[in-house]
C-alpha cells in the first residue's frame, strides 16, 4: 500500500514514518519535499518510473518552492486523483486555514500541536479510516 508524504521537516517525516508503520506494516512511504517533485511523482514524470499511485497523500502547508495551499487543486486536476484522500498536516492553525484547504478539495486537516500524543493520534485515526 502506498502513500506519499509532502513534507520537508526531516523530524515530522521521521515521525509520520514511525505513526503509519506501526498502523500498517505493509505500507510503502514516498515522500516528496516540495511541490514540483510533487507533481512530477503524481504525473509518473519523476526519476522514480513508473510512480505508484498512492491511495492517501499526506500534504504539509509550508513547503519550499509551491506552497501545499496551492498543490491541493493542482492535485485534484491530475487524471486519477479527483477522489485520493488529501489530507493537510501543518502546523499552521485551523482557523487560519482549515476551511480553506477544504474547499479546495482536502479531506482532512491535522494540525502538529505541541501535544506530540495528540499528534500521534490524529495520525493513527487517519490512518486507521484511510488505510484499510
Amino acid at each position: 500500500m502506498d502513500v506519499l508524504l509532502v513534507e520537508d521537516n526531516p523530524a515530522d517525516i521521521y515521525l509520520i514514518q514511525h505513526v503509519l508503520g506501526d498502523v500498517r506494516t505493509d505500507l510503502r512511504l514516498w515522500v516528496m519535499p516540495d511541490g514540483v517533485e510533487t507533481l512530477q511523482f503524481l504525473r509518473n514524470a519523476s526519476p522514480i518510473t513508473p510512480a505508484p499511485r498512492p491511495v492517501l497523500i499526506l500534504l504539509d502547508l509550508q513547503l519550499p518552492i509551491t506552497d501545499g495551499m496551492l498543490l491541493v487543486p493542482q492535485i485534484r486536476q491530475l487524471p486519477g486523483y479527483q477522489t485520493t484522500p488529501i489530507v493537510i498536516i501543518t502546523d499552521v492553525p485551523w482557523e487560519r486555514e482549515g476551511t480553506h484547504c477544504l474547499q479546495l478539495g482536502a479531506n482532512a486537516y491535522i494540525q502538529k500541536t505541541a501535544n506530540f500524543y495528540a499528534f500521534c493520534d490524529a495520525l493513527r485515526e487517519i490512518a486507521q479510516r484511510w488505510l484499510r
